[in-house]
């Protein structure tokens, strides 16, 4: 693509282009005629962007500086775009094609939606020079197809075209990827795009004009609609032959786009992240996601959609416990819908089920989460799936297995303590901060542990006030405490200070030195 210089209305003005003509034409195919009501496309914040742009950046600086054909770079800008695409629904493709012996590719995505026989296609050219990472040239027109295209994901649009977007390989040797592209459509498939859009460097910073390709006015019109709603100047441009719309002008495809005006690091190493505007990119993102909303007819008439959550949205459990949480259907569009739910990324040993397994949207389901006693440690983010005619929604549960109980949730004294005659010595253990585990409504393990040999009286007193007397009898050697005594208190509801009283039952072992331990394990579930 090479800038020149036009004079217009006794000005000068800079733009990327081959000629400037005045008029346009005035018939319009049908094809590109958009409905008379669309809904308005959303606003795409420039950040989402700009964060492109930097990866494309990264992406040159980590590959000798430029992402150009045959280069590492190039196929590493590919493979980012087709990621960001495919975790987005698209269906999308890497084509190869050669040249100069070197293997270059295509990116091709196609939202899954809409007329097939009515394709509008919206294309940047992916690669840069070798001089430079191509910021502006072409990251900035990569990074603005590729957010409208995540757009159209995230509104899970169904418009009444097919949507396509393509990133072109080796535009900066000849436009050789996309003309591979259209000449190896079948001629059938060729006549089934009804308006190609083209981007290329719709970033350059400072612009206060943007030129709009004036090759069709309902295209061309869409766009400075776009731009008169912002108080923003445009100028009509015609780029026969400079860039990759013109491979599909060759076939009589109907095409438009937009161009933001000439680089003065064009095809230079300055051409970095700091050589764009993200005034301009959000303009030029802006405008294009607007064009493609009207090009594609999408209604303003709501389609079925539905939401799914979980409450709560996490929780945690040692191998063995069973977990559960409330899976929440809504119909947010549209009429309701069956939905059936699913679960994904819950590790070894443990199990999902929901009942019920499919609800109208609008209803509730347990999901349960069974864990084995082979369940490994470890954190897990469980995706809860819904499945209705509309697509596929979901909400994340993130799941915690733990090896023993929460901190606070084990408490030990274990001092060695003397026992006078007929005296009574107490350990207090409060617990706090223990969700679920020793507080009310939960069931607790108990232990004593003693070494005493001599009679004893041996009382845990609740939170409650409620006694339960471990040992109270006398009789010498035989009934000697010198083992683990389990106590089950699964009855026990209440929230506070547990009591151990131990009293030296006996007359003559004054001063004896013994040892017990008041442990409060981890809940019985």
């Amino acid at each position: 693509m090479k800038p020149i210089r036009v004079v217009l209305a006794g000005a000068v003005t800079t733009l990327l282009a081959i000629s400037v003509t005045a008029g346009i034409a005035n018939s319009v195919p049908a094809a590109v005629q958009a409905p008379a009501f669309v809904a308005a496309a959303p606003e795409i914040p420039v950040e989402n962007v700009m964060a492109h742009l930097n990866q494309l950046q990264t992406i040159a600086t980590n590959n000798g500086g430029n992402r150009a054909h045959g280069r590492p770079g190039f196929r590493a800008s590919a493979d980012y775009v087709k990621g960001k695409l495919d975790a987005a629904g698209f269906t999308t493709t890497l084509q190869p094609f050669t040249h100069n012996g070197a293997t270059g590719w295509n990116v091709i995505a196609e939202w899954p939606h809409g007329d097939a026989t009515k394709v509008v296609m919206a294309g940047a050219h992916l690669d840069s020079v070798t001089a430079g990472p191509g910021i502006n040239d072409n990251g900035s027109g990569t990074a603005a197809v590729l957010e409208v295209a995540l757009a159209v994901s995230r509104a899970n649009l169904r418009p009444e075209k097919r949507l396509r977007f393509g990133w072109w390989g080796a535009e900066e040797l000849g436009l050789i990827g996309s003309k591979y592209y259209a000449d190896n459509l079948a001629a059938t498939e060729r006549s089934k795009i009804t308006a190609y859009l083209n981007f290329d460097m719709v970033g350059q910073k400072d612009v206060t004009t943007w030129g709009v390709y004036n090759h069709n006015a309902t295209i061309s019109n869409h766009f400075k609609e776009y731009f008169q709603a912002k108080g923003i100047p445009t100028t009509p441009i015609t780029w026969n032959g400079s860039s990759d719309h013109s491979s599909f002008t060759k076939y009589n495809i109907t095409v438009g786009g937009i161009g933001s005006g000439t680089d003065p690091c064009y095809h230079a190493a300055c051409d970095t992240i700091s050589n764009v505007g993200s005034r301009t990119m959000g303009h030029s993102t802006n405008a294009i996601a607007h064009t493609v909303w009207k090009l594609a007819g999408v209604s303003d008439t709501p389609v079925n959609d539905f939401a799914v959550s979980v409450s709560p949205t996490s929780g945690d459990g040692m191998p063995g416990n069973t977990l559960t949480t409330t899976v929440t259907t809504a119909t947010i569009a549209g009429q309701s819908q069956q939905v059936a739910l699913s679960a994904a990324g819950l590790p070894a040993n443990a199990t999902a089920t929901f009942t019920p397994q499919t609800v109208t949207s609008g209803q509730q389901s347990t999901l349960t989460i069974a864990l084995s006693a082979a369940a490994p440690v470890g954190s897990y983010s469980v995706v809860v799936t819904g499945t209705g005619t509309s697509g596929t929604r979901t909400a994340t549960y993130t799941l915690t297995i733990r090896n023993d109980a929460p901190v606070g949730c084990r408490a030990t004294n274990g001092a060695d303590v003397a026992i006078p005659d007929n005296a009574t010595v107490e350990s207090r253990i409060t617990l706090t901060n223990c969700p679920g585990q020793g507080g009310a409504n939960s069931a607790v393990a108990v232990a004593i542990q003693h070494t005493y040999q001599g009679d004893l009286v041996v009382t845990l007193v609740a939170p409650d006030g409620t006694p339960y007397v471990l040992h109270n009898r006398t009789g010498g050697s035989a009934d000697n405490i010198n083992k683990t005594y389990p106590l089950d208190l699964r009855s026990e509801t209440a929230n506070g200070t547990w009591i151990l009283r131990v009293r030296d039952a006996a007359t003559n072992d004054v001063g004896k030195i013994d040892s017990w331990t008041l442990d409060l394990q981890a809940p019985v579930r």
